[in-house]
């Protein structure tokens, strides 16, 4: 959240970059470059009211005068509040216009989304790619506007937003969607600017569209990541995702009060088949957990998310072995994590294993037609025995 004053910044920044837009871009000569980037900004929703969309752009412009790009590429795909959507190139000199498209279709929408990566594939050809998906997000939650239609028989939504990735008008995406439509795309990293993404859920189900994830387990600030130190590490040839995590995390943790709240998670998706097994192997030796056991809570009110990690030692507790194979798993598969000691300076975090997951159990939420994930399918529903 920001202050008053940030967000007085906020507007005169969104002003100066509005007029700042290059229409006569003349694009540079169609050559391979080493990597090139996508962010994937769905602002159209409270954070673009609330300029933050345009302040993460100035920052972009301002890694660019850095010389933070080398000679790699950073293109955005950025709807802003109410008007239409448009590719953008980023350059020292600025923001400039690519392509402008309609809003016949939902930037939420698999249609628009395949073909934003489409258009910046053949505009920016490169030997490595990585996606940002920046905007509003609530993890697993599966009642987005293209698969499936309608929620489960459970009523009630305990309060929560109905939503996964992205946040269009009130148009929202699923993560099996979103799975779908980035599935052999040829990007190597997807990283999460958004709120709730690391869970074991969404890792699962993306574990065949990028080596690596960056996400996080908690609601994010709005800020997001500070692009203007982080661009360094991502648009690397060979990028360095860990510092580029550290570094959003460093940029909250060094704050005071209920602005001292992060999490933030890297994972390796070549290890999560392995994860799963061992998943499964406790879950089918042991469904019930410890007398008094509480899960660690990722949400200061109705919640549906809770810490991996501390859940599933708990069940493997009576069993070394099971326990020693899974610790193991999960050590392979987030290769970093950090936390600050509380959420909003409100909720302790006594434990962060890097990774969330939906426990029905413990949910005060509906179930959001969990089980059309292949976590449900392929680990979780060895618990519902």
């Amino acid at each position: 959240m920001r202050n008053l004053l940030f967000k007085i910044f906020s507007i005169i920044v969104a002003a100066m970059t509005a007029t700042g837009c290059s229409h006569g871009y003349d694009a540079p000569e169609v050559t391979e470059v080493q990597r090139a980037v996508l962010v994937y900004m769905v602002a159209n929703n409270s954070l673009g009211a609330a300029g933050f969309d345009a302040a993460d752009l100035n920052e972009m412009v301002i890694a660019a005068q850095q010389g933070d790009f080398g000679d790699s590429r950073l293109f955005v795909y950025h709807h802003g509040r109410n008007y239409a959507p448009a590719l953008l190139e980023i350059t020292p000199e600025g923001e400039h216009t690519v392509i402008g498209y309609n809003t016949t279709q939902s930037s939420v929408s698999s249609s628009r989304m395949d073909r934003v990566i489409s258009d910046f594939m053949r505009q920016a050809p490169a030997q490595r790619y990585g996606l940002i998906l920046w905007s509003h997000g609530s993890g697993w939650i599966e009642n987005g506007i293209e698969q499936p239609a309608t929620l489960t028989a459970e009523a009630g939504n305990g309060g929560v937003s109905a939503l996964s990735f992205g946040d269009d008008g009130g148009r929202y995406m699923n993560v099996t969607t979103l799975a779908g439509i980035l599935r052999d795309r040829g990007f190597d990293y997807i990283y999460f600017d958004c709120c709730y993404m690391a869970g074991v859920e969404i890792a699962y189900e993306l574990r065949h569209c990028a080596d690596h994830i960056v996400a996080s387990s908690t609601e994010l600030p709005s800020n997001g990541m500070p692009y203007d130190e982080t661009l360094r590490h991502l648009l690397k040839p060979d990028a360095d995702l860990v510092a580029a995590a550290r570094t959003t995390f460093d940029s909250y943790n060094a704050l005071q009060g209920m602005n001292r709240t992060c999490t933030i998670s890297v994972i390796d998706t070549d290890a999560l088949d392995a994860l799963a097994d061992a998943t499964r192997a406790v879950y089918s030796a042991n469904n019930v957990n410890s007398e008094g056991f509480t899960p660690q809570q990722f949400m200061t009110s109705s919640c549906y998310i809770f810490d991996f990690g501390q859940y599933v030692d708990d069940l493997a507790a009576p069993f070394p072995a099971l326990k020693a194979d899974f610790d193991n798993a999960l050590d392979a598969a987030v290769v970093y994590k950090a936390s600050t000691p509380r959420l909003w300076n409100t909720l302790q975090l006594t434990h962060h294993s890097g990774l969330s997951t939906y426990l029905p159990g413990f949910s005060t939420t509906a179930r959001y037609n969990y089980d059309n994930l292949q976590w449900a399918a392929d680990v979780a529903s060895a618990l519902e025995r």
